[in-house]
């Protein structure tokens, strides 16, 4: 039987995967990576984010999927 704490990772590395897979820029930008110059509070004012880091979030969240899976497969199984 699976606990609280696997089931918990499951279900967020499930959800983090799946933010950053679907959003990579909005995750990135959340994110502290983008550095406290990107957060001067003008609307509109933002700079585009690279395509290839939008690639590189969705990279991540497809191994945030793998593992959330890994965990529940070794959990469930």
């Amino acid at each position: 039987m699976a606990g609280f704490r696997e089931l918990l990772a499951v279900v967020l590395g499930a959800a983090l995967g799946l933010a950053m897979i679907l959003a990579p820029r909005a995750a990135l930008r959340l994110s502290i990576f983008m550095g406290p110059n990107c957060r001067r509070g003008d609307y509109g004012t933002d700079e585009p984010i690279p395509d290839w880091w939008a690639w590189l979030v969705r990279a991540l969240g497809v191994a945030c999927l793998g593992v959330a899976g890994l965990i529940a497969y070794q959990t469930y199984a």
